[in-house]
């Protein structure tokens, strides 16, 4: 017969052995159920993973941070954005009803298109109350020049409470440095203009991919509709995430895209 002392030396291993067996397929069984979809598991792209640590604790709070001379609502950090896409909006309703404090108005796009929802919202989102901000979408295919002229044609600074909105998601079939390039220039002239840089708009992905490390100098609104927080690849901040294309708001009919300010952000540094 084993020794008493013998038995309670083996006794303590197989203790060891089992702990780590049963650690082990702890881990196996959660890498199964991720993959099978039983269990949720964040695995975000490296890419980004890596740039998290980095993200600069500094925000650029001396972006646009003069003082603003138009209406600034403080009452709430959430916003929307909108266009001819929602028809015509019942403003007083959205005033009311719903716990928001700014409005991007989409007002033109390329060399010469104009929003035809524009005036109408422009004039009575700035009636209620809301902070009002205008956008222009940003089409790579024309000069700089043209998508200048239209702009300034029809946003006038003196309807702004906020910055304008340069809105980027294609690149089109120039080439990339023809992109940054003019794209550079348009914002040089919209800043001079207006006296303050524009705000810039992408979504997640087509920031990585164009526009990672560049612009440093320059507050972003960047959407990605998902419950996760867009992550840039070269880990900055940005001011504001349009977290939805869907929104439900009374006074809308339809879908309607919503953001939010982040961290310690506020809606001066946007203000005009």
């Amino acid at each position: 017969m084993m020794p008493l002392r013998a038995r309670f030396v083996l006794f303590l291993i197989l203790c060891v052995f089992c702990s780590s067996a049963s650690v082990s397929a702890r881990k196996k069984s959660t890498h199964l159920r991720s993959k099978t979809g039983a269990a949720y598991v964040i695995e975000p792209d490296q890419l980004v993973a890596r740039a998290m640590p980095e993200r600069s604790v500094q925000q650029i709070a001396q972006v646009n941070d003069a003082g603003a001379s138009g209406n600034i609502n403080t009452r709430s950090r959430e916003g929307i954005d909108v266009s001819h896409y929602q028809g015509t909006i019942d403003w007083d309703k959205v005033m009311k009803n719903n716990n928001i404090s700014y409005a991007y108005l989409k007002a033109t796009e390329g060399a010469s298109y104009v929003d035809d929802t524009y005036e109408y919202n422009l004039r009575e989102a700035r009636r209620v109350g809301l902070s009002v901000g205008s956008y222009h979408f940003y089409r790579a295919s024309v000069s700089p020049e043209e998508q200048f002229d239209n702009i300034v044609r029809n946003i006038k600074a003196s309807d702004q409470d906020l910055v304008p909105i340069i809105d980027i998601e294609h690149r089109g079939n120039v080439s990339e440095e023809k992109f940054i390039r003019d794209l550079t220039r348009l914002l040089q002239m919209v800043e001079k203009h207006f006296g303050k840089k524009p705000l810039l708009y992408s979504y997640q992905n087509f920031y990585n991919r164009h526009f990672s490390g560049l612009f440093k100098d320059y507050h972003w609104m960047i959407a990605k509709y998902q419950d996760e927080e867009p992550m840039l690849t070269d880990g900055r901040d940005y001011i504001m995430w349009q977290y939805t294309s869907k929104g439900s708001i009374s006074g809308i009919k339809g879908h309607v895209d919503r953001s939010c300010l982040m961290g310690s952000y506020m809606l001066r540094q946007v203000g005009l």
